[in-house]
């Protein structure tokens, strides 16, 4: 086995260690980064959806004052029945 043999079986055997390592690196990285930004998205959406729902259910209470239908009051406000009936 000559000297050029050796040399590109190292090149090889480097190049394939490099490629399993940042194989894995770039795996963990788009792991950690996916579960923050899911982890932030869904408190973002969660926190937007409740601040609607009281929202809306303070537009119910007023509509259902009004002397609106609770029918009515569901439809444009998309909340049920039975939340609008305990307003």
């Amino acid at each position: 086995m000559g000297i050029l043999e050796i040399v590109r079986m190292q090149d090889r055997r480097d190049g394939r260690l490099e490629g399993k390592l940042e194989g894995k690196l770039e795996g963990k990285l788009e792991g950690r980064l996916e579960g923050k930004l899911e982890g932030k998205l869904e408190g973002k959406l969660e926190g937007r959806l409740e601040g609607q729902h009281e929202a809306a259910l303070k537009i119910a209470a007023e509509l259902k004052k009004e002397g609106l239908t609770v029918d009515f009051i569901a439809k444009t406000t998309k909340l049920s029945l039975e939340e609008i009936a305990s307003l």
